[in-house]
């Protein structure tokens, strides 16, 4: 399952505390690469956040091989995780047109 990952460094985070961990969290993030488990991974114009693309088979299992982020066990980082699945509205609007068969079919 693909999961959209909103990282968010707390407001209340020191961050001298943030700046020494990142080391360790990027290393993790590489590793979460490597693995196939960190898919892709993304920054924005805004400060936060940052955000990724998971895949993992569930939103709880995505919690759990993230919950020993260096910046999330040190309590400086949330993540809000959404599950990510094919947009629907496509398939009312286009129902009775030619039907490519789906992953689900």
């Amino acid at each position: 399952m693909k999961i959209l990952a909103l990282w968010h460094v707390r407001p209340d985070a020191d961050m001298k505390e943030v700046e020494a961990l990142l080391l360790e969290e990027e290393r993790f993030a590489w590793r979460s690469y490597l693995a196939g488990t960190l898919r892709e991974h993304y920054e924005s114009d805004m400060p936060t956040p940052a955000i990724s693309v998971i895949e993992a088979e569930s939103v709880e299992a995505a919690r759990r091989d993230f919950a020993d982020l260096p910046l999330m066990k040190a309590g400086h980082l949330t993540v809000d995780l959404l599950p990510l699945r094919p947009f629907k509205n496509w398939d009312v609007l286009f129902r009775d047109e030619e039907r490519v068969p789906s992953p689900s079919d």
